[in-house]
């Protein structure tokens, strides 16, 4: 009798099972998959480009609530007309407001910071009274922290730890392939300076001069030079303070005949 008529799947697994078609589709396959590996263009940290910068600006004497309402607030609603922002945050403390700016993923970095820069420029008209000053600093999105150092110590102070922690900074910037390395926290090298308002007003000077007198004293100046024979003298005027009793021994003015030092009315 006659053989059964096998079906069209059926002729097609025989095909594959008799003859050498699924080894030739395994062999391109593989050769296939290995031509993609290496063609495929690839990086282990891709570059995302997110455009980022923070606007510093500077408010002498005012309060943080007062930072906000005059400054961040003003300038967050500012910022936001800007093409191609997608975030605006900022932060308020006592004399200075920090606005970041965020721009979205593949906005381009130049063209983003000059739009920021000339949004602020064209608005000048609108800067509070009080504000002396601000500054645009682009930030990357590869600044991220990546190595923390931690100094702890039971004898120093945080002022002794600070100086131990900007000497090693100085020391990482000459490792290879080091980016930004910065310090936080402790107490930096400063003399404070609190006035008597009474004892200034007393020996009849203002808060104006004193600033002024701790400005001229804190310089040092080319102040020409001396030629004798073969030998010429370079000659510099006044000197950096050096300490606070240098500071407390200043001399802010006269009164009386009498000079004025610093520590008098301080």
């Amino acid at each position: 009798m006659p053989a059964p008529k096998r079906s069209l799947p059926t002729r097609i697994v025989e095909k594959f099972l008799d003859g050498n078609l699924s080894v030739i589709l395994i062999l391109l396959a593989l050769l296939a998959g290995a031509a993609a590996l290496l063609l495929t263009p690839r990086e282990e940290e891709p570059q995302i480009v997110v455009p980022l910068a923070d606007v510093y600006v500077q408010m002498p004497g005012a309060s943080a609530e007062e930072v906000e309402k005059q400054v961040a607030t003003r300038l967050e609603k500012l910022l936001w007309q800007v093409d191609g922002v997608e975030y605006v945050y900022s932060m308020s403390r006592p004399d200075l407001a920090v606005v970041t700016v965020r721009f979205y993923v593949g906005e381009d970095r130049v063209d983003s910071l000059v739009k920021l820069h000339n949004k602020i420029q064209t608005n000048l008209d609108l800067v509070p009274p009080g504000v002396t000053g601000w500054v645009i600093k682009p930030v990357e999105v590869d600044d991220v922290p990546i190595v923390n150092l931690t100094f702890f110590s039971v004898a120093d102070s945080d002022h002794d730890l600070r100086r131990v922690a900007e000497e090693v900074v100085d020391r990482l910037q000459s490792v290879q392939n080091t980016s930004v390395t910065t310090v936080i926290g402790g107490r930096p090298r400063l003399v404070r300076v609190d006035l008597q308002p009474q004892a200034v007003a007393a020996r009849g000077l203002d808060l104006l001069e004193v600033r002024r007198a701790l400005a001229g004293a804190n310089l040092e100046l080319p102040a020409g030079s001396l030629q004798q024979g073969n030998e010429e003298i370079l000659v510099r005027g006044g000197s950096f303070f050096r300490s606070a009793g240098e500071v407390a021994a200043l001399v802010i003015g006269v009164h009386a005949g009498a000079p004025v030092y610093l520590r008098d009315v301080a």
